[in-house]
This record gives C-alpha cells, structure tokens and sequence, in this order.
C-alpha cells in the first residue's frame, strides 16, 4: 500500500493522565479544542477560563497574581474591556467589571493550585505593547493602532520567565505545545520565525525540565502528518474537525494511563449514542437503550466519577419523556 502522508512517532509521556485527574487548559483556541474533548471524559477540566490567549507572556499573566486597575480599561462603545482578557468578557459598569473579572482571575489560580496537569498551546511570539499603559498586552480590543507597538519575544525572554512559573510550581506538570494555526496576518515568513521561536523554547524548557515538562507537537502533527489542504477549514488556516480530532487521538496515546484510554473508547461510544437523534417514532426504544446504559454505568460500581455522563444521560431521558 502507498504511504500518502508522513508519520512520526510520538513517545509515551513520563507522567500520565489518569482518571479523575485535575487539568487546566489555557492558551490559543487548539488549546480550547483539546480541553472540550477532556471535559467529555471523568477528568475535572478548566477549559479556557480567561478566554482564548496567543502570546507565552499573556497566558502567564493569567497564571499569576494581578491587581485589576480601572485605569487598564478600554472603552468599546457603552461597555469596557480589558486588554488582558479575551473580548467576550464585557461590562457596563467599571467596577463591577472589574469585580467580575477578578473573581474569573480567583477561581483560576484556585484551579490552578489544585491542578495536576497544565495544558498550555502557545499561538505566537508577537506582541503588543501599549504605549499609554506603557506594558504588554494580549487583546488590543480594536483600539487605534497608533496606540501599540508591535514587538517579538526572544526564546530567552520566554525561557526565563516560565523558569520562574515552573520553580513556584512544582507540583503540576505542564504539557507544552505550540498551535498549528498559522498567522497568517503576520505574514508567512514571520509567522515561521515565530512559529521557530515557540519550538525552541518549549525544547528548552523540556530539557531543562524534563520531570515537569513534556511538549506534545500538534504543530508538527499539523505541518507533516495532515499537511494536505484538505485537513483545513475554507479559511486554510484552522484545521478542520477531522484534523482536531486525529491530533486529539495521537494526543490520548502519548499521554493518557491506559486505564483512562479504555475509559475514553467506552465513553466516547456512549457519547455518539447519546448524539443521535432516533425519530419520533423510536422514542420509546432509543429511551429505553439509554435506561440500560445507565444501569450499565451504576452497576460497575467504579471508582471512576461517572457524574458527568449521568448527566448527559438523564438529561437525553428527560428530552424523550
């Protein structure tokens, strides 16, 4: 048979998630993708809680501890934003904004603390500095261009202070990737100087870390593996679901326990059935497969927290009554 494509293989993670494993997922929207298929499984997930984040400075801002300022907003009509946070987060009132906002912050470093894997995709070593603020920022929020300054990370400058993130951490081990969605507004060759810098510095850290940090290459997944134009959506820049899922299962394979990889067959075959729609007619019997399927889960009397596919389940019952 002709190979099509080319194949790499991907070594087995020294630490493996586990069932009921905590995770946190932050970073670019591959990392969003990744942390809605965990969330399906018994893993307790923080999916992209302070929205979708692209450069390695902006997601560790996320990570730590800040003091929200009512003088970092930005005006956007008759509402605020703030050039930290992605721009779904949204208020009227400045203060209570800003409230908001920190209780969003709180409960994220409350994850975090408790987390035993770190999910971070890294999108672009492009930044903006504000010249008013006089500092970094993540989200320019359609504010005049004159006010920013386009700048690059160096991979030292990432290098050293995730070196810090990763000492005041030592418990949580972090998977590192850089996201196979190109910039393409940067330009092509930029976006591939940026793209090299991410590469270098997640290796770096790897080696230098190599207990703590593992990296996991969606990108060269993306570029080698599924490089034919028909893994991208009609943008040509994001790839498609078919390409999302088929790096999602090389993921599962260099980092999931085999126990949680059983579980995952198990409930992802629960998960299409709860996916289909019978016809009005079939009602009865797809209810009644469902009731089965939930003895099924409760007789196995696991160990394993099967609360969320329960819930799925009573709740696909409830539509059919």
């Amino acid at each position: 048979m002709i190979n099509l494509t080319t194949t790499f293989s991907i070594p087995r993670a020294t630490h493996l998630i586990r069932p009921n494993s905590q995770i946190l997922c932050i970073g670019s929207c591959f990392a969003e993708n990744m942390g809605q298929r965990l969330a399906n499984l018994p893993l307790e997930v923080s999916n992209q809680a302070l929205g979708t984040l692209f450069h390695p400075m902006s997601i560790l801002r996320g990570l730590s501890p800040q003091i929200l300022q009512e003088s970092d907003l930005y005006p956007q009509g008759n509402l605020f934003v703030h050039p930290d946070f992605h721009s779904q987060f949204m208020g009227k009132n400045p203060s209570d904004f800003l409230a908001e906002l920190t209780k969003i912050k709180s409960r994220t470093l409350d994850f975090l603390s408790e987390s035993n894997f770190v999910i971070i995709t890294w999108g672009t070593a492009y930044y903006y500095e504000d010249q008013q603020l006089g500092r970094a920022i993540a989200n320019c929020h359609k504010q005049a261009a004159s006010r920013f300054i386009k700048k690059q990370s160096t991979v030292e400058e990432i290098c050293l202070a995730y070196e810090s993130f990763l000492r005041e951490n030592p418990l949580q081990k972090i998977i590192l990737s850089v996201s196979p969605v190109r910039h393409t507004r940067d330009g092509i060759p930029e976006n591939a100087t940026s793209k090299a810098i991410l590469r270098v510095a997640a290796d770096t850290l790897a080696k230098k870390f190599p207990d703590q940090v593992s990296y996991f290459p969606a990108y060269e997944i993306m570029m080698d593996e599924l490089r034919d134009y028909r893994f991208y959506q009609s943008d040509m820049i994001h790839p498609t679901e078919q390409a999302v899922e088929y790096i999602y299962k090389r993921f599962k394979q260099a980092h999931f326990e085999d126990d949680l990889l059983d579980i995952a067959k198990k409930w992802e075959e629960m998960l299409r059935t709860l996916e289909h729609r019978p016809h009005p007619l079939l009602y009865a019997q797809h209810r009644e497969i469902l009731l089965r399927l939930r003895k099924e889960i409760e007789d196995a009397k696991s160990s394993i927290d099967s609360s969320k596919m329960l819930a799925k389940i009573d709740q696909q019952i409830l539509a059919l009554s």
